[in-house]
């Protein structure tokens, strides 16, 4: 029974729930910014008067989360020998789950995903979910494997866990269950902060990851163009994020403060080149933006305290390790 029961938790973290949480953030910022009836301090989604659009983000979330999960563990496998190397993701290359049982898991949150877009939401969701899989092959398998290269893997996460996770919280507040791909147009301009707020934060992980990325063969892009400018090139980034953070249609405010903060961080950064700035330029954004959600939806820092407290609890008794952590390496 113990052993079933441990199987079971090194499933559920296989699919990085640490990490789901940024794109809750960033799904949930998406609503926020594309619905008139969002407001601080109410609990919901939305005003109990209307509680279709709210159960429609909820939906939304869970297929979208599994589509995300599926990718991670695609990642983890390709990723085996790096990992190693950089001392995390335990799970694969401590051989506690076989590869075989990882591509189930990876069909499986696929295949769940794509049923609850098919089901319950419309072909427009459908469709948003299938370019975000295919991205995730494209950014983690060969022959493309864009995770290994400089510009490939800035555009993945750019488009993947930027634009396109914060266009499915958008649609979301927008849905009329129907094929409209006007409103996805709509909503293509707004998104943009989000894209270039996660090309930032992806720019400034791959400096900590430049000891075990180099080894393996990897042209990330800080491999090709060093810290420094990957660490100004984070900066630009998070600039563009707060330019477009001002497009936003409703409670904009949420992204520009936070774009603002995340802009100084990212600053300080590209001048320093200090690791530990690093880790915190990556951090804190994600820490920031999850603070503005939970003003609107006190609810939604419940569920990251939940998280983060499970997450704690299994990676210290599982690999007596401190993870998820704002201290540095």
């Amino acid at each position: 029974m113990k052993k079933a029961f441990i199987t079971f938790f090194d499933f559920f973290f296989l699919l990085r729930i640490p990490l789901l949480v940024p794109v809750w953030t960033v799904m949930t910022l998406g609503w926020i910014t594309g619905s008139d009836l969002a407001s601080p301090g109410g609990g919901y989604f939305i005003n109990l008067s209307n509680r279709y659009s709210e159960n429609i983000f909820w939906i939304a979330l869970a297929g979208f989360s599994l589509i995300v999960a599926s990718i991670y563990v695609l990642n983890q496998i390709n990723d085996i020998e790096s990992d190693r190397i950089n001392r995390k993701l335990f799970i694969l290359p401590n051989g506690l789950i076989s590869i075989k049982a990882a591509w189930g898991c990876t069909i499986l949150c696929a295949f769940l995903g794509f049923g609850i877009a098919f089901f319950y939401l419309d072909m427009v969701m459908v469709i948003i979910f299938i370019i975000s899989l295919i991205l995730g092959i494209l950014y983690n398998m060969p022959p493309f494997n864009l995770k290994n290269h400089a510009w490939g893997g800035v555009f993945a996460n750019f488009l993947g866990h930027g634009l396109l996770t914060f266009l499915v919280g958008w649609y979301a507040a927008n849905f009329k269950n129907g094929f409209d791909l006007s409103l996805i147009q709509q909503g293509l301009i707004p998104s943009l902060t989000a894209g270039f707020a996660n090309a930032a934060v992806f720019l400034a992980t791959t400096i900590p990851d430049k000891a075990g990325d180099k080894p393996m063969g990897k042209r990330t892009f800080c491999v090709v163009y060093g810290e420094k400018w990957t660490a100004i090139a984070a900066a630009v980034s998070c600039g563009f994020a707060l330019l477009f953070s001002f497009t936003l249609q409703y409670n904009a405010w949420v992204m520009v403060i936070p774009s603002g903060i995340s802009l100084v961080i990212f600053i300080i950064f590209a001048i320093t080149t200090k690791h530990e700035f690093a880790f915190q330029a990556f951090r804190w954004p994600v820490y920031i933006l999850s603070t503005f959600v939970v003003i609107f939806i006190p609810l939604y820092g419940v569920i990251i305290l939940v998280t983060l407290i499970i997450s704690r609890i299994y990676y210290k008794r599982r690999f007596n390790i401190e993870y998820p952590t704002l201290k540095s390496k």
